[in-house]
């Protein structure tokens, strides 16, 4: 009787770890990505989507990037709070601290945005705080030579890959989305996600969505209106070596971007 009664307890112990697990955080995917906007690559979001039921407790949890040849990973966010909403289907949204207009409110600010060297073939991992792989992320086709492994969590075979066969989109207002159900375990990047027609469309857990767009570039501090600010606002980050103050895009900043942001200030705005 008595080991029959321990045997039950283990029972018992190993199906609440279960349950725990599953009622947690983990039953999540990386439901779309967003390298960049209109070129900007301190402009960029990723999008988690809940699978189940209860999976807010997020301070258990962080985002990682990694290179092309999956090394030198990089935390972009180690979840400091839970959220509030968890049906199946809530999202989470995440974004780079360049990234200060988004067309709703985001839940966390990244610690660090992707490496722009990681855009063109990297990964992104949803992982626990002892770094379980729980969904899997990698781009760039066979430029990606890292692994593509994960936990059985959310997807059957362990095996995320083989990679999406693109960079992770930068151009424009696309994002890298998830095609399946909010309740779809992962088969592979390379079936599983494709770039969106049109602009991605970013949801937080509030359920606030909005469509991607590319800021009006001469409106420097964002305020909706040209005038002399926006002057001392691009020469403020010009003095301070962020990438916005490249206006022409050759990788230097110079007296030839002041140039450019006259022409582009004096073209107004849509």
């Amino acid at each position: 009787m008595r080991c029959h009664a321990v045997f039950a307890s283990v029972v018992a112990f190993a199906a609440s770890a279960v349950v725990a697990q599953t009622d947690s955080f983990h039953l999540m995917q990386i439901e779309q990505a967003v390298g960049g906007v209109g070129g900007d690559t301190a402009k960029q979001a990723v999008q988690l989507r809940m699978r189940a039921l209860g999976q807010i407790f997020l301070s258990e949890g962080r985002l990682r990037a990694w290179d092309a040849a999956g090394l030198n990973p990089v935390l972009l966010t180690d979840f400091e709070h839970d959220v509030a909403n968890g049906s199946p289907g809530d999202r989470v949204l995440i974004v780079s601290p360049g990234y200060t207009s988004p067309p709703v409110a985001a839940d966390y600010v990244m610690l660090t945005p992707i490496p722009a060297s990681y855009l063109a073939a990297g990964r992104l991992t949803f992982e626990d705080d002892l770094g379980t792989v729980l969904w899997s992320l990698a781009w760039g086709g066979a430029n990606y030579t890292g692994p593509t492994t994960g936990s059985l969590t959310n997807c059957p075979t362990g095996q995320f890959g083989p990679p999406f066969p693109l960079p992770l989109p930068t151009a424009a207002t696309s994002g890298l989305l998830f095609t399946g159900a909010a309740t779809a375990p992962a088969g592979g990047n390379a079936t599983d996600y494709a770039v969106t027609a049109g602009a991605a469309v970013l949801t937080n857990n509030a359920r606030q969505a909005g469509a991607v767009s590319v800021p009006c570039y001469p409106d420097c501090n964002n305020d909706g209106a040209l005038n002399l600010s926006d002057f001392g606002c691009f020469t403020t980050k010009f003095a301070l070596g962020d990438g916005y103050a490249d206006c022409n895009g050759d990788g230097v900043r110079n007296l030839s971007d002041f140039g450019c942001f006259t022409t582009k200030f004096a073209l107004g705005c849509p």
